[in-house]
């Protein structure tokens, strides 16, 4: 029997949770910019870089949390 994504419960949970943080990040107006990751980007790319992880946070909660919520 093979094991799939789905069956690692406790890492969904755990990407969920990031997910969740980030997107409340994003709610509330934290500024980006001032991460020590975001220094070493280019200036042009650091709006597209936080904007990117936003969206992908945004679509795995938005796809994984009805599945495990209802699951």
């Amino acid at each position: 029997m093979k094991e799939t994504f789905m069956d690692h419960r406790v890492l969904i949970v755990t990407c969920l949770v990031l997910s969740v943080i980030r997107i409340y990040l994003e709610v509330i107006g934290f500024d980006f910019a001032k991460l020590p990751v975001t220094k070493h980007l280019p200036k042009a790319n650091q709006v597209k870089f936080h904007k990117l992880g936003f969206y992908m946070s945004l679509g795995y909660f938005v796809l994984f949390a009805p599945e495990f919520l209802l699951g």
